[in-house]
């Protein structure tokens, strides 16, 4: 084993890693000047829609006793969560694709961020890991608005289990990642850098719809909650609101934390393995705008 070509390659990974990641961080601050406010007045308004929403429709439905029983709650924790899983279906794939539509620039000349990379010897995943990570800033950002807005306006978590909320978001992250390890690699296994991923788009087709970001699986046809079995944002979401409104603990979700795990483990496992094959491709394909 050749522990100097690893330590190089440590060493490159380390030093275009921290440097790309506070570039993000340096362009942060026009994101935070220019776009932040708007941001959370947008985040703010489509919360106090979700109030009106909720108003209109009888909290005490059956289907959401089983959540405590306040349809304020159920759905903003839903839209809440939903954005964060939506990033991370989306994050490897978005990364994958700056290292073809970024330049970088010195003294009046440009190149792309995958030939600079590629000319420096320098590992593609320490841009890939900046990138992703800087966006989880702003989700988090994101999250944060949600729930100071939901705190002022109803939301109820107090007394809930928050260490299996926590574990339940954990698992539910790594298996939404795999599935966007799985989309990201799809850009060279099949070129789908052209236009849509049909993975990321088919899983946000029936997200929405089945997953219960919006309104409990329950009320749906029995042949459409049969399909919401096959999506980890189910058991995710239900695993976090119910830990939240009901505080129920990780004996009382068992069921579900199994299926959860099985999922996160097949398919991150998927994933690392996809998006690996699919960055060894990149050194014998080269892509054009």
């Amino acid at each position: 084993m050749n522990f100097e070509r690893i330590k190089t390659r440590i060493y490159l990974f380390w030093r275009y890693f921290t440097k790309w990641f506070l570039f993000k961080l340096f362009m942060r601050y026009y994101w935070i000047e220019w776009i932040l406010p708007f941001h959370v007045i947008n985040l703010a308004f489509g919360v106090l829609t979700y109030v009106y929403f909720a108003q209109s429709f009888q909290s005490s439905s059956a289907f959401y006793q089983q959540y405590g029983g306040d349809f304020l709650s159920f759905l903003i924790l839903g839209v809440m969560l939903n954005s964060l899983l939506s990033y991370t279906l989306d994050a490897y794939r978005l990364a994958t694709l700056s290292l073809f539509r970024t330049r970088l620039g010195s003294g009046g000349q440009q190149m792309g961020v995958y030939d600079y990379l590629k000319l420096s010897g320098t590992p593609l995943s320490s841009h890939i890991l900046a990138e992703v990570l800087d966006g989880y800033l702003e989700e988090l950002i994101s999250l944060l608005v949600y729930l100071l807005v939901g705190l002022l306006i109803g939301l109820k978590i107090q007394g809930g289990s928050y260490t299996t909320a926590i574990l339940g978001m954990l698992l539910g992250l790594l298996a939404t990642t795999g599935i966007g390890l799985i989309s990201a690699s799809m850009i060279t296994i099949i070129g789908a850098w052209k236009g849509v991923e049909p993975i990321r788009w088919l899983v946000g087709l029936l997200n929405g719809l089945v997953s219960g970001v919006y309104f409990p699986v329950e009320v749906l046809p029995k042949e459409i909650q049969d399909v919401s079995l096959l999506l980890p944002q189910t058991y995710t979401l239900k695993i976090v609101r119910l830990a939240l409104l009901r505080n129920f603990g990780i004996g009382e979700l068992m069921p579900e934390f199994a299926v959860l795990l099985s999922m996160a483990f097949f398919l991150f496992s998927i994933g690392i393995i996809l998006y690996k094959y699919s960055i060894d491709l990149l050194k014998v394909k080269t892509f054009t705008e």
